[in-house]
C-alpha cells in the first residue's frame, strides 16, 4: 500500500500500491504523474519555493516559501492523491496531519 502523509506544507510518500506488478501498476504510475507533474509545475513557478527528495524508498516534498500559487498547487496535488485514494482505498492511503 502506498502511504501518503500530509502536513500544512510537506508530503511524504511511501509504499507501493501493489495492485499489478512493478512495471505494470497504474495505481503506482498514477500517483508518480501526480507528484512528479506538480512538483515540476511548482519549480517552475519557484524553483527555491520546495525541497525535492526522492531516495528510491519515500519522496519527501517540503514547501520553503510561501507563495499563493505554490500553496494551490500543492492544494491540488492533495486532493489529487484524495481521489485517486476514493477509487483506489486497497492501495493507497492518505492521512493528514493539519
Amino acid at each position: 500500500m502506498i502511504k501518503v502523509n500530509f502536513t500544512n506544507n510537506s508530503i511524504m510518500i511511501t509504499g507501493h500500491a501493489n495492485f499489478d506488478n512493478y512495471g505494470k501498476d497504474i495505481v503506482c504510475a498514477s500517483v508518480s504523474s501526480i507528484v512528479i507533474t506538480s512538483a515540476n509545475d511548482m519549480f517552475i513557478v519557484d524553483e527555491t519555493a520546495l525541497e525535492y527528495i526522492d531516495d528510491g524508498n519515500k519522496i519527501l516534498i517540503n514547501i520553503i516559501k510561501d507563495d499563493e500559487l505554490i500553496n494551490k498547487l500543492f492544494k491540488n496535488l492533495k486532493n489529487l492523491l484524495i481521489n485517486l485514494a476514493k477509487d483506489y482505498p486497497k492501495n493507497i492511503k492518505v492521512e493528514s496531519e493539519e
